[in-house]
């Protein structure tokens, strides 16, 4: 598959492996998704549910194709869930994530959690309400992924500026005893465009979103944040399991295009809706 203007701010339909294969190296700028999860929703008589003790062997190989066509300045951001299975919490996920870093050559940079505002209760007394997700940041080269952190940073809090104008304390200074001492350094100055955010986000779940029929959309919020610290305009989004267009709508409206995959034909036309109702007087040429 050639990255070229018939191929760009489009969907493509089948497997997400097997389109993979066509990408040229070393084309794509950023990766980020949300794959199916084990076991959980159906989306379908095209897409097969995988069960957990699967997952890995049937996840894989989309990472073994993700470093071969992902930029060295590029980033894989994958939002993930486990779920409980038998009475137990599932590993499958971690066990992804070891396999991925051993096998393929991405490099796990950092590992982020979603903290969802609004989600189901979980049944029974001794399990607690489950809502958080992960996110994993997988890149090529850690010199070389490009990051954008001043367009993401966050307006301080009162309390934080009013601390920037007192010294620093800390207990980093350590006895041969093993006791600290306390030691005094000099205060700091905020940056002027803000914080930079923490590693724990609370974007919105897809059912704060009306009139979508996909069965477990994402907020445009999730893949929208990341494409705007992760990429600069004009950079290639690629979204393997583009299902409802969340990704295919954030990326538009930041000036970045697109490619998507996905299986179910119907999502396709969703995602053609969808794009429509968001740019009714744009066409997709457009934007390339």
């Amino acid at each position: 598959m050639e990255i070229g203007e018939k191929n760009l701010n489009k969907t493509h339909l089948g497997d997400c492996i097997y389109l993979a294969k066509k990408l040229p190296e070393n084309s794509i700028d950023l990766i980020v998704t949300s794959p199916p999860y084990a076991d959980t929703v159906s989306y379908g008589k095209e897409v097969e549910i995988i069960s957990p003790d699967n997952y890995v062997n049937w996840f894989l190989p989309l990472f073994h194709e993700a470093f071969r066509f992902l930029k060295p300045t590029g980033s894989f951001i994958l939002n993930i869930n486990d779920r409980a299975s038998n009475g137990e919490r599932h590993i499958y996920v971690y066990e992804l994530v070891t396999r991925v870093v051993k096998e393929t050559g991405l490099k796990l940079f950092d590992r982020y959690i979603w903290f969802k505002k609004s989600a189901l209760p979980m049944p029974g007394e001794k399990r607690l309400n489950d809502r958080i997700e992960y996110i994993f940041h997988f890149v090529k080269d850690t010199k070389k992924f490009k990051t954008n952190t001043d367009a993401v940073r966050e307006p301080y809090e009162k309390v934080s500026l009013n601390r920037f104008k007192s010294k620093v304390h800390g207990n980093d200074i350590i006895k041969n005893d093993g006791t600290t001492e306390l030691s005094q350094r000099g205060s700091s100055k905020p940056h002027p465009l803000g914080k930079k955010p923490i590693t724990v986000f609370r974007f919105d779940t897809g059912s704060a979103l009306r009139g979508l029929k996909h069965p477990a959309p994402f907020h445009p919020q999730l893949p929208g944040w990341f494409i705007k610290w992760l990429t600069d305009e004009g950079d290639i989004v690629l979204d393997p399991f583009m299902g409802g267009g969340t990704t295919a709508e954030a990326a538009l409206k930041l000036k970045r295009k697109y490619i998507g995959f996905e299986i179910n034909p119907e999502y396709i036309k969703m995602t053609q809706e969808r794009l429509k109702k968001a740019f009714p007087s744009k066409t997709i040429n457009e934007f390339l």
